[in-house]
């Protein structure tokens, strides 16, 4: 509804993408990497939640793309990305959307903790 509007009035082609509680706390405690949630403040572990699960996994394309500091997994439609050098110059981060072929929105496990620890006391 909000993305039709913004499409139709402003010309903004937005996608929304929509997680449970439950699938977001699940997120949080599947995390294959819990030692690089508390490096870098947080910053160095992102979870990108999916659209939908990948139809198919090209894991040589995307172990290529990442450096060697670099780790992932995919759980479900959460990929898990431990880039310690950094996500905006991570080329593994800027393709794995495409290579993955699914919409997907990414947080660092600093706003993950944040929204799960509310999700947890809140909702």
């Amino acid at each position: 509804m909000v993305g039709e509007f913004l499409r139709i009035r402003h010309r903004l082609d937005i996608r929304v993408l929509l997680v449970s509680k439950e699938e977001f706390l699940a997120s949080v405690a599947a995390n294959p990497f819990p030692e690089a949630g508390k490096e870098a403040d947080g910053k160095a572990l992102h979870l990108l939640f999916l659209e939908t699960a990948p139809a198919s996994i090209d894991s040589n394309r995307l172990d290529a793309l990442g450096t060697a500091s670099e780790s992932w997994r995919l759980v479900g439609r959460v990929f898990y990305l431990h880039a310690p050098d950094g996500f905006h110059g991570s080329k593994l981060a800027a393709r794995v959307e495409p290579i993955l072929g699914v919409p997907a929105t990414a947080r660092n496990w600093r706003t993950v903790s944040g929204i799960g620890a509310i999700a947890r006391r809140f909702l």
